[in-house]
């Protein structure tokens, strides 16, 4: 279930432009407000508790430049396999992990 946190975007710019000011002290510029708030909503949206504004800057302020890494490297690998559904690119990620797994015994 998708939640409503855009009425609190405004309220919370503060904590996105932190957040990107940190990501730049630590060598990633590219990022801007508006990719931190999609990333943070979308891991948001995928817990089943009904959003609180503290919970939605909890999310802003610990929000890892690793994990805002790790989305733009699985969007790019999505888009340039051509995978447009979250089951396509699933399947994909376990094939992989059966292949990673087979080559170990081996």
């Amino acid at each position: 279930m998708a939640y409503q946190y855009e009425v609190w975007k405004e309220e919370v710019w503060p904590a996105l432009k932190s957040k990107k000011e940190e990501f730049e002290i630590l060598g990633y510029g590219y990022a801007s407000e508006e990719d931190i708030w999609e990333s943070v909503i979308e891991k948001l949206n995928k817990n089943k508790t009904e959003p609180r504004i503290h919970s939605l800057v909890n999310g802003i302020l610990t929000y890892r430049l690793t994990e805002y890494m790790n989305r733009i490297t699985i969007s790019s690998y999505r888009e340039g396999a051509g995978y447009s559904t979250e089951a396509d690119f699933e399947e994909l990620l376990g094939d992989i992990e059966n292949h990673s797994s087979q080559a170990g015994r081996d």
